[in-house]
C-alpha cells in the first residue's frame, strides 16, 4: 500500500468513526438553540471548520453563522496576566520548574521581556503548581504594573480582533475544541463578558459555570465527569487526537493590528512548528480520509454507540500495529503548559 493511501485510509477508519459521531451529537445540539454561531477554536477546530462547512456545501447540516477562532492557552494567559481573577486557570495546571520556563513556556514571554521584570534570583526560584499557587501569586502582585505594560499592545490587539467578529450578545456562541475543562472557553466568556456554550468530545467538569456575571456551559458527546489519570483511555491518551487534530500553523503566541484600511487587518504570529505543521501535506491525507468517513456517516445516516467510539479509541492507542508505520511521525504534540517540550504519545505510552 503506497503512503498516501495508507495516510487516507487510517484518518477514514480512525479519525471518522469519532469525528462523524460527534458531528451528529453537535448537529442534535445545536437544534436546541436559537441560531446559535460557531466558534472552531483553534488549533483542534481548524479541521472541525473543514468539515462542518464541508457538510453545509453538501447540504447534510444546517447553514449557521462559523468562524475560526485564532486563539490559544498560552496567549491568552499572557495577555490576561495582570488581570488577577484569570490566575484561577493560569496557575492551576500542574507544573514544576523555574519563574522563568514556566513565563516562557506556559505564558509564551520571551526571556528579555521577563528579564526587565523580575530579578535572576525570582527567575531561577524553583516552583511548584498548584501546591504553591498562592505563595506565586504574592510574587507576581509585586510586578503587575510592569507585567500590564509588557501585554498592554498584545491585549488591546486582540480584543479589536474579537470586536471585528461582531458578536452580540443575543446570538449564542459555541465554542467547539476537543475539550476538556474549558479553560479556553472560560478565559473568553470572561474577557467578552458573554453567556457562552461549549460542545466537545468530553467535558471534565460539565454544566454551567459562574465566570463573573457570565456564564460558561459545557457539554459532552462522549464522556462527562472524567479526569486524566482517571483510567478513562479517550482522555489519559487524548495526545493521540491532539497530534492529528491540528492546523497547518503553529501555536498563536501574538497578533499584530495593521491599518484598519488593509485587507488583512490583523497578522497572526504562531510558534514552533512540530513535524505535522512542516509536513501538513501528511496530516492533510489523513484529514481527507476522515473527511469522507464523516461525509458517508451523514449521507447513509450511520451511528456509532459511545462504547464503539471508546473501544475503536482504545484498540487504535494501545496498538502500535494498528497505525500505520507512515502515521508514526504525525503524533509530535507541544507541551508547553506543563514545562515540558514536544511529547511523542507513541514514546510516552511505551508504544
Amino acid at each position: 500500500m503506497d503512503k498516501n493511501t495508507a495516510l487516507f485510509d487510517f484518518g477514514y477508519n480512525f479519525l471518522g468513526p469519532i469525528c462523524g459521531e460527534y458531528f451528529h451529537k453537535l448537529d442534535s445540539f445545536i437544534q436546541t438553540l436559537d441560531n446559535p454561531r460557531l466558534l472552531f477554536l483553534a488549533r483542534e477546530g481548524y479541521f472541525f471548520d473543514r468539515v462542518y462547512n464541508g457538510l453545509v456545501e453538501k447540504q447534510l447540516i444546517p447553514t449557521l453563522d462559523n468562524d475560526y477562532l485564532y486563539v490559544s492557552r498560552t496567549f491568552l494567559f499572557r495577555i490576561n496576566i495582570a488581570d488577577i481573577y484569570t490566575w484561577q486557570w493560569s496557575l492551576t495546571h500542574k507544573f514544576k520548574g523555574t519563574l522563568q520556563k514556566l513565563l516562557t513556556g506556559r505564558f509564551g514571554f520571551h526571556f528579555e521581556q521577563i528579564a526587565d521584570v523580575f530579578s535572576q534570583t525570582e527567575l531561577s526560584t524553583e516552583w511548584i503548581l498548584p501546591e504553591q499557587e498562592e505563595e506565586l501569586r504574592g510574587v507576581l502582585k509585586k510586578h503587575l504594573p510592569e507585567l500590564d505594560a509588557l501585554v498592554l499592545s498584545s491585549r488591546n490587539a486582540y480584543f479589536d480582533y474579537l470586536r471585528s467578529l461582531n458578536f452580540t450578545g443575543s446570538q449564542p456562541l459555541i465554542f467547539l475544541d476537543v475539550g476538556y475543562s474549558g479553560t479556553i472557553q472560560k478565559l473568553l466568556t470572561h474577557m467578552l463578558e458573554q453567556n457562552t456554550e461549549g460542545f466537545y468530545f468530553i467535558a471534565t467538569n460539565p454544566g454551567k459555570h459562574k465566570i463573573g456575571n457570565q456564564r460558561a456551559t459545557m457539554h459532552w458527546a462522549f464522556k462527562q465527569k472524567v479526569r486524566m489519570g482517571d483510567g478513562y483511555t479517550m482522555l489519559d491518551r487524548s495526545l493521540f487526537l491532539e497530534s492529528l487534530l491540528t492546523a497547518p500553523d503553529g501555536q498563536l503566541i501574538d497578533l499584530v493590528k495593521k491599518s484598519e484600511f488593509d485587507a488583512q487587518p490583523f497578522e497572526f504570529l504562531f510558534g514552533w512548528q512540530a513535524y505535522t505543521q512542516r509536513n501538513f501535506h501528511e496530516l492533510d491525507r489523513v484529514m481527507q480520509g476522515a473527511e469522507a468517513a464523516v461525509f458517508h456517516m451523514f449521507r447513509n445516516d450511520i451511528r456509532y454507540s459511545v462504547q464503539e467510539i471508546e473501544t475503536l479509541y482504545e484498540q487504535y492507542t494501545s496498538r502500535r500495529n494498528l497505525l500505520p508505520r507512515v502515521a508514526w511521525p504525525l503524533f509530535d504534540v507541544d507541551d508547553a503548559i506543563s514545562g515540558h517540550g514536544n511529547v511523542n504519545p507513541l514514546q510516552l505510552f511505551g508504544m
